[in-house]
């Protein structure tokens, strides 16, 4: 054992030597060392060039008692001119979002119109009845959170996926019940009876 937690190991230069009888083989064999413990951070993380490895490999391999001389192949010449750099200008993307932000839609037939859904011969007199029904809560729709002047695709189904035929019930809003009520109101008072 070899200090700092090294193993010294011999070993045959033309691969594995005949064991010769009442002889040892082992006093003819180059010693290379194993290192045992794992390397610490400063090994690890070292940041050092080619040139500096290669010759702190070579400083290494004189420190042996065998002097093996390491001989590192000639860096190939890729090129002798000069680095041109881009002729052309850099390319450029357009990257659309996966949803879509818009105005307010007060006039919406979700199934037919965003899902696909068509009840056949039956399907103009439901969208018929769903635009009357739009027209009829207008000042509802208009007074459901009246700050809010877009809405986004973000939280609807894509176009294609499997959705079924679905009521969408206007959501509560007191805000909305006081518009559509003053509506009447002012209808009422402006045509009466």
């Amino acid at each position: 054992m070899a200090p700092g937690g090294n193993v010294l190991v011999r070993q045959p230069r033309g691969g594995v030597a005949p064991l010769l009888e009442g002889k040892t083989v082992l006093e003819e064999l180059p010693e290379y060392q194993i290192q045992l413990e794992p390397p610490g951070p400063e090994r690890l993380f070292r940041l050092e060039s080619e040139q500096t490895l290669q010759e702190r490999m070579r400083q290494e391999a004189r420190q042996r008692p065998t002097l093996e001389r390491i001989a590192f192949p000639d860096e190939p010449i890729l090129s002798t001119s000069a680095y041109t750099a881009r002729a052309f200008p850099p390319a450029q993307e357009c990257v659309e979002p996966n949803y879509v932000c818009y105005r307010r839609l007060f006039f919406e037939d979700i199934n037919s119109e965003r899902y696909g859904w068509d009840l056949g011969f039956i399907q103009p007199f439901v969208s018929a009845g769903e635009f009357f029904f739009d027209v009829a809560a207008l000042p509802y729709h208009c007074g459901t959170a009246p700050c809010r002047k877009y809405e986004c695709s973000a939280g609807y189904c894509l176009p294609g996926d499997p959705v079924p035929y679905l009521l969408y019930p206007p959501e509560l809003s007191l805000t909305g019940t006081i518009f559509e009520a003053g509506t009447i109101v002012a209808l009422f008072a402006i045509f009466p009876g």
